[in-house]
């Protein structure tokens, strides 16, 4: 599974509880679930702007120093917030011509 596709499940199934988040974190591969995390750490480091930043380094080594066993706490904590850091991420990949699969 793509991170884009990682993404789109995401939002349609936003996890309610650490368990739900584990569930679904489990549905993707190991590359896929640090993509994800990345992609939300570094989405809310462009929600207020609309290319990426070049201050910015763009890939996976951005939440290197995340244990992944937190993966779950994170991604249900941040609950709305993952998806519109998420979106904005996107957004601004497309608007610089980056593919976040090279994340």
């Amino acid at each position: 599974m793509s991170i884009y596709a990682a993404i789109n499940n995401l939002k349609l199934n936003a996890p309610v509880s650490v368990a739900s988040a584990q569930d679904f974190l489990n549905t993707l591969s190991p590359l896929v679930r640090e993509q994800l995390i990345s992609a939300i750490y570094l989405g809310r480091e462009h929600i207020h702007v609309s290319q990426l930043r070049d201050d910015v380094e763009i890939n996976r080594a951005y939440t290197d120093h995340i244990p992944k066993d937190d993966y779950a706490k994170i991604l249900h904590e941040k609950g709305a917030s993952a998806i519109s850091y998420l979106e904005k991420l996107v957004s601004c990949a497309k608007a610089s011509e980056f593919d976040l699969d090279a994340l």
